[in-house]
């Protein structure tokens, strides 16, 4: 019996300590980290699934900055990966979005915001320029992207950077009665 019990303390308490640390970034979330005067700027944020990008490569590009080259269908294909969980810092803040860039850059950042019927408590989403389908055009790099990941993609945020928490103490002198 005893065992048992032993064995199901140590089940909850590697459960608990596996449990995600993360949140999704939300119109909630940013209003509670700019009421704090916590700039979005100095959050850590990560993906929450892997994306993928790629666009068709002309025949006079003779270079591929970054990515895979990838023949398919008689094209060639430049395709880069975002792996889920993969860290990146906001670059920019706007009304109703952020700029996150996942690498180091002119123009390597991807824009997560609020979709247009999004809640407040919904998470900031990947943006794109338009959409057909599940492939959203936008740029990258300078040129022009398709992203598949279904407009899914979110971005997440560490709980302990919510609950940083500054107090300031002091202590009353008191006051005496002036004759």
């Amino acid at each position: 019996m005893k065992n048992n019990i032993l064995l199901a303390l140590v089940i909850a308490t590697v459960l608990v300590s596996c449990s995600s640390s993360k949140v999704y970034f939300s119109t909630e979330i940013r209003q509670r980290v700019e009421n704090t005067g916590t700039q979005l700027t100095q959050l850590q944020y990560y993906v929450d699934r892997d994306v993928e990008l790629s666009r068709e490569i002309l025949k006079d590009e003779t270079k591929v900055a970054t990515g895979v080259i990838r023949f398919e269908n008689g094209k060639n294909l430049n395709i880069i990966t975002l792996k889920k969980n993969t860290p990146g810092v906001c670059t920019k803040v706007l009304p109703d979005k952020i700029l996150i860039s996942f690498e180091v850059g002119d123009d390597k950042y991807l824009t997560f915001g609020r979709t247009k019927n999004a809640s407040d408590s919904d998470p900031y989403r990947v943006l794109a320029n338009s959409w057909i389908g599940d492939y959203g055009a936008i740029n990258y790099e300078g040129k022009k992207y398709f992203i598949h990941s279904g407009g899914e993609a979110s971005i997440m945020v560490k709980t302990s950077e919510l609950s940083k928490e500054e107090i300031n103490k002091r202590k009353m002198g008191g006051r005496v009665i002036s004759k």
